[in-house]
């Protein structure tokens, strides 16, 4: 429903409530008075619709604002690929501060939007929650 709609059902409400002042016939004064609620009940039906819809929309609104949140945090990484043809996201350089050292995160994690800290072992870069494994550095075998 449109806002316009609702608005002139509710003034022609009130111009029929104009008119209806002036008529001194009962049939007629009571045919005015219908017409007027039906107008009316019908406005507040379209506000009740209008709403609904209101809320809806904030409600989009703010679950897209929290996913732009979620991905706009995942672009201080940049996908890196290690010597040995493993992959983690790593923090860019102009990231790097004391309170947020340099670090890399799980790119599986990543596609469910968890962020994952990886742990850099001798030979794997290794993510605890999923335990995916990218590796870095060749194993030495004895």
């Amino acid at each position: 429903m449109e806002i316009g709609a609702t608005v002139a059902a509710i003034k022609g409400a009130l111009d029929l409530a104009r008119t209806a002042k002036d008529v001194n016939d009962q049939a007629q004064l009571s045919a005015a008075m219908s017409d007027i609620m039906g107008k009316l009940t019908s406005a507040q039906s379209d506000l009740l619709d209008l709403l609904t819809e209101h809320h809806r929309l904030i409600d989009e609104n703010r679950e897209l604002k929290g996913k732009l949140s979620k991905e706009e945090r995942f672009e201080h990484y940049r996908l890196k690929e290690t010597e040995l043809g493993g992959f983690v996201l790593e923090l860019k350089d102009e990231h790097v501060t004391e309170d947020n050292p340099k670090h890399n995160i799980c790119p599986a994690c990543r596609e469910e939007g968890k962020k994952s800290v990886m742990t850099k072992g001798s030979v794997y870069y290794t993510c605890s929650t999923c335990d995916y494994k990218a590796e870095h550095a060749k194993r030495n075998w004895l």
